[in-house]
């Protein structure tokens, strides 16, 4: 296991800091704007004053005695058209919305650097990348901004749309990228049949979904399946896979443990696996905000 630390995350050239975590909720600065949102595995106390955390212009908190589904309530003016903030060369509008995102999601800050990464070692190739469940963009963009050809895939033709958008506003628009808003099993599926290969997959199942035909995604259920969809259109030499999940009950060794039994590895090849997390500038703790497991062949 390779485990990320807290010196390791970017924190410079981000338009996003964790304030403060405590009693199951975050405080968070996004840009200019400041919120609260619950944060179930911060239990231990606060550490900033209540009148910081007054600061928060808007706070989501689940409905009673559920922690699926919610609500918003803002305390200035209406954010819900949004505004842009920055991720080094990146940018990404931002948006509460009714899951209580935002658009983003801070912990794979270090997935998206690792992506530039393994394709900067790439340079002068054509690279076909998978990103599946894209939603709205990050690691597309991170891997277009690069070099790489992209194909963003995801259910919800709302966050294609504001992928594209973050496209756009990343001065990105002219990159090799399809827009794809399909269940991700039916079309890795049809890839297959059609004897379509790609480079590297992109990966961030959710716990549960639909896709637009009413497709039911279970993770539990479904994970199997999907991991021999992605072994089906691997090319012959592929770069890398990329493997993360927000999932209750999974853990990196479960994400690992899939990863190596579909994907052959060579002894050169490198393999991660970790926590996702996201520093908490206030205590110096670290928020844990779910799991990755990262595969890169050997360049050869």
């Amino acid at each position: 296991m390779n485990q990320s630390s807290s010196q390791d995350y970017p924190l410079d050239q981000f338009g996003y800091q964790l304030l403060d975590t405590g009693a199951f909720q975050k405080l968070e600065q996004v840009g200019r704007h400041r919120f609260i949102r619950p944060a179930p595995q911060a239990i231990w106390p606060k550490s900033l004053p209540p009148d910081e955390w007054k600061k928060a212009e808007g706070e989501y908190k689940y409905f009673k005695g559920k922690e699926t589904g919610g609500e918003w309530k803002f305390f200035t003016d209406d954010l819900r058209e949004g505004w842009e903030i920055q991720f080094r060369h990146l940018v990404f509008k931002i948006r509460p919305t009714g899951f209580g995102h935002i658009g983003i999601f801070p912990e794979q800050a270090l997935n998206w650097l690792w992506i530039m990464e393994q394709l900067k070692r790439r340079r002068g190739e054509k690279i076909q990348v998978l990103n599946v469940f894209g939603y709205t963009g990050a690691s597309t963009l991170a891997a277009a901004s690069v070099g790489a050809h992209v194909t963003h895939i995801d259910a919800s033709k709302a966050s294609v749309t504001w992928a594209k958008k973050n496209l756009q506003l990343s001065g990105l628009g002219d990159r090799p990228v399809r827009w794809i808003a399909d269940d991700a099993m039916s079309y890795m599926q049809r890839e297959h049949r059609r004897g379509k290969k790609y480079d590297a997959i992109v990966m961030d199942p959710p716990s549960f979904g639909r896709g637009p035909r009413g497709e039911v995604w279970k993770i539990e259920n479904k994970l199997s399946e999907f991991m021999e969809a992605c072994q089906n259109i691997l090319s012959d030499s592929p770069v890398f896979l990329l493997f993360t999940t927000h999932s209750p009950g999974f853990s990196a060794l479960t994400l690992e443990n899939m990863l190596r039994t579909y994907v052959k590895l060579g002894e050169k090849d490198r393999f991660e696996t970790g926590e996702m997390f996201v520093p908490d500038l206030s205590s110096g703790l670290n928020l844990p905000s779910g799991f990755y497991a990262r595969w890169s062949a050997a360049q050869r």
